[in-house]
């Protein structure tokens, strides 16, 4: 070795990161990038930001002490590069740098890293490597486990955690006389102890309620530590360096650099909340809360973590409820920023819409905070197109840079989904949060987005067991994690009402106690110290009666659909199956006077047509259209029209579905006021009815239904307590409809009808089950236990559990010889022209001709996220067809 080498520390001849062949520095030292990613980490846990204070006090750990260890060991998250097999992949020839020896790079370098620390750190310790404590007493025996929890969040930052199996470290790190791998990493570890001075907290790792406190925050510090490698990996920021000098020269470079990322990201400076000062503040003019809002505005507020569920009617003002209690939170201190979770992406558009500049309201004039959207299929929102493009907010004078720097920090949260929760307000699917207790990888920065927030999430009626249980498991993290969280819907069984109140207990680890209340409006306030129910008054401008009739015949709807057109009413039909749906639409458009103002509104389209026909919908039937376009109009339409459209009818009729269904459908029965109109009823298509009906009752004239709704009790319920009322008659008689079909005596139940509630009731725990078995065990921590990896990339999960799985399709058509998208001639055309079937559906469509192949293969190569989808060509398939107006059609007659 050379005299000049033998001075430069060993550990400077490892890279960290290379690209030969470019200009300047061609690689950039290992030493370099562990330092530049543990400066990120070092301003993002400053002691007086509220994550540092929010750990620390949780782990009895001082702030300034909790940041010098966790940094300290954040700079290690990349001890496996040491490893000679890692630096030959990099193929550097650079002279000095450690030379190849041959070793096959099978296994990540973050794999690597846990077979070194595993093998080395307890004589690194004895050594004092560690900057361990003179006085220290514990064995290492007692420390193995709580110094894996510990390491785990660390070396798993690449999206899960990671361990070694049967590894060998010879097989991976040499000593070739010249070198010692093993060597220089511990002189690396050495010296950035020195630099780093950490401190280890030896009597609170050994404490088994510590251990168990850190293990259910790992997940936050996992996140952590992942979002400052990827911050620290940015080489607009970190350039390239390969000359060697003493590390503390190096640190206050990189300490600059990362507070440089930092404030063009957003993660700078969080912004600065401010109290709540009445409506007023948010709306111009003069504006009258609701009595569901003056209780928002009023109750006391408990100490630390918080649940509240909103129950009010449609038009109560839920949401700007939830606002008022999650801006005062954030004045209290009780979060950073907010995450609104819808159930699905159009709803989550409308929110983000809705949204608009209200989220500045809640912070001081100098905060900028940002807005993201976050779903699937985001980047087809052009509002948010548009946001994401342009700084926020577009009506303040900012200077240029200002401006620039926010511009880049909403580009980089816009990035993907996994970013899009740390934004300061989030808005989305609650998939986007659900996904934080799977094993998706990357998971944690989920959790660490919604770590500090108050977590919104609306609808919560409308899930089903599975998610129920993974929203359960996703509260009791929330809570334990310091967060706040708001749930909204309009109707919520009692039994259901309890068990999202014991899971946010079970995350405080305090008693849940029985919830008496069974009035409404209801507010429940949930903390750790008590449980208070709050009934609320109603404005009498929400209460409503919705009078029932019943149908029996599908002839009977057609008729009733009929008559609302000829008395220029505008009338909705609800069915509960795409192909009803369709054969409906064709058989009133044939007798519709004016064709043109039929409309058929269901899930099977191409995105690019649904998204047309969504736009008409809410033209025809919204909030500002007109009496002269109202007249006549029909929509055909699915559960789509329920879950997301602001739209009022004149008229409308239903298929029988469960109770709390029909009253979202009723909640959009001329529901903005427009002059006089008929009083209100919904027309309910329905099986004749019978006290003593027979196992085939539903399925004998409603086949789809049966199908959809396979508990057959529940809709025999529904149509007895609708029968006995009358009506639907809100707020008034809302507990007693929904307790009288979801909790009922068995006894209820006709003999008939016990093997349809046996099977569902079978299928329900099934989904408990699977649930379970897919959600991560947040409270066991951020590593691996056992032989069982949940992060196994053959196993499927999701966050819906459905009879069916459902697979993407892309729609293809010919043009000249070529073949091309459904929406070839719009932008996003590979995601516009696809839509979701079932597996059973999709097996039924007819195979891509084979003299397409080429073709097919060119369009993968443009659109590579076409690799994962099916591709149809409708125009070659004899059995089945697509059009714009009626979409995917499998009846047995082509519908044009």
């Amino acid at each position: 070795m050379s005299t000049a080498l033998s001075r430069i520390p060993a550990y400077h001849r490892y890279a960290g990161k290379a690209l030969p062949g470019q200009p300047g520095d061609s690689c950039h030292l290992l030493a370099w990038h562990s330092l530049d990613v543990a400066a990120v980490g070092w301003q993002l846990l400053a002691p007086e930001r509220p994550l540092t204070r929010q750990l620390a006090a949780q782990l009895g750990i001082e702030p300034e002490a909790l940041r010098r260890l966790l940094v300290f060991l954040l700079g290690l998250h990349d001890l496996g590069k040491f490893s000679r097999a890692f630096q030959e992949v990099l193929k550097l020839s650079l002279g000095g740098m450690a030379a190849p020896q041959g070793k096959p790079y099978c296994q990540r370098h973050d794999r690597l890293g846990v077979l070194l620390w595993d093998a080395c750190w307890s004589t690194w310790r004895r050594e004092g490597v560690l900057h361990w404590p003179e006085d220290a007493e514990v064995s290492a025996r007692k420390l193995l486990i709580p110094m894996n929890s510990l390491m785990a969040p660390f070396f798993g930052h690449h999206g899960q955690p990671v361990a070694t199996g049967q590894l060998t470290l010879a097989d991976f790190f040499v000593d070739d006389g010249e070198l010692d791998d093993t060597a220089a990493a511990r002189d690396f570890v050495a010296d950035w102890a020195a630099l780093i001075e950490p401190h280890w907290p030896l009597d609170r790792l050994v404490d088994k309620q510590c251990l168990a406190r850190f293990k259910t925050l790992s997940w936050t510090v996992a996140g952590w530590a992942t979002l400052s490698d990827w911050l620290g990996s940015h080489r607009d920021y970190f350039p390239y360096c390969q000359r060697a000098m003493p590390l503390a020269d190096y640190w206050p470079r990189a300490l600059s650099q990362a507070e440089a990322v930092l404030d063009a990201t957003g993660f700078g400076r969080p912004p600065e909340p401010i109290a709540y000062a009445g409506l007023a503040h948010w709306f111009a003019g003069t504006v009258t809360p609701t009595p569901l809002q003056q209780k928002a505005e009023s109750l006391p507020l408990q100490a630390g973590p918080q649940l509240f569920i909103l129950e009010d009617v449609t038009g109560a003002g839920k949401t700007e409820a939830a606002c008022i209690l999650a801006q005062r939170l954030l004045a209290d201190g009780h979060g950073e920023g907010l995450y609104f979770a819808l159930p699905t992406m159009a709803t989550s558009n409308a929110m983000y819409t809705r949204l608009g500049d209200l989220h500045h309201r809640f912070y001081s004039s100098a905060s900028r905070p940002s807005l993201v959207l976050a779903h699937g299929a985001r980047e087809l929102n052009e509002a948010f197109e548009r946001a994401v493009m342009a700084a926020q907010p577009e009506n303040d004078n900012y200077t240029a840079r200002e401006v620039s720097a926010s511009t880049q920090c909403n580009r980089w949260l816009a990035d993907s989904n996994k970013k899009a929760l740390l934004a300061d307000v989030g808005v989305g699917t609650i998939d986007q949060a659900l996904m934080g207790a799977l094993p998706f990888r990357h998971q944690s920065l989920r959790l660490l987005g919604l770590a500090r927030k108050v977590l919104i999430i609306d609808e919560v009626h409308a899930f089903d067991h599975y998610m129920q249980t993974l929203l359960h498991q996703l509260l009791a993290h929330h809570a334990r994690q310091g967060g706040s969280a708001i749930l909204l819907t309009a109707t919520l069984p009692h039994a259901m009402r309890q068990a999202l109140t014991a899971a946010w207990c079970h995350g405080l680890e305090a008693e849940a106690s029985p919830l008496e209340a069974h009035d409404y409006p209801l507010l429940t306030h949930c903390g750790k110290g008590e449980v208070n129910e709050y009934p609320v008054e109603t404005r009498p401008a929400v209460e409503r009666s919705v009078a029932i009739e019943w149908l029996e015949r599908e002839d009977e709807a057609i008729e009733r659909v009929l008559a609302a057109v000829k008395a220029d009413e505008c009338v909705v039909w609800v069915r509960n199956t795409v192909d009803d749906a369709i054969r409906a639409f064709q058989q009133l458009r044939e007798r519709h006077p004016e064709p043109v103002r039929c409309l058929l509104f269901h899930a099977r389209f191409a995105m690019v047509d649904r998204q047309r026909i969504e736009s008409e919908v809410i033209r025809r039937f919204g909030k500002t259209s007109t009496l002269e376009l109202r007249r006549g109009q029909v929509i055909v339409t699915t559960q789509v029209f329920q879950e997301s459209l602001d739209c009022d009818a004149d008229q409308m009729v239903s298929d029988i579905a469960p109770i709390d269904l029909l009253i979202q459908r009723a909640g959009r029965l001329q529901r903005h006021q427009r002059g006089e109109r008929p009083d209100p009823v919904l027309q309910i298509l329905a099986p004749t009815w019978s006290d003593t009906p027979g196992a085939d009752w539903l399925s004998q004239a409603h086949r789809g239904t049966q199908a959809v709704y396979q508990d057959t009790s529940l809709i025999w319920l529904t149509q007895r307590v609708l029968r006995e009322r009358g009506a639907i008659i809100m707020p008034g008689e809302a507990r007693t409809l929904i307790e009288s079909v979801y909790a009922f005596p068995v006894d209820d139940i006709p003999e008939a009808l016990d093997q349809a509630r046996f099977e569902r009731t079978g299928m329900d725990r099934l989904a408990v089950s699977m649930a379970t078995h897919n959600a991560l065990d947040l409270e066991a921590g951020y590593q691996l236990n056992g032989d069982f990896d949940p992060w196994q990339e053959e196993r499927e999960f999701g966050t819906r559990l459905s009879d069916e799985r459902s697979v993407e399709v892309v729609l293809l058509k010919r043009q000249g010889d070529a073949l091309v998208l459904w929406a070839d001639d719009h932008r996003h055309a590979d995601r516009l022209s696809r839509c979701r079937l079932r597996e059973s559906q999709v097996k039924k469509l007819a195979a891509l001709p084979g003299h397409y192949a080429e073709q097919w293969e060119a369009l993968q190569q443009r659109h590579r996220g076409l690799r994962f989808v099916h591709p149809w060509l409708p125009e070659e398939d004899a059995k089945f067809s697509y059009d714009e107006q009626w979409g995917v059609s499998f009846g047995n007659e082509n519908p044009r």
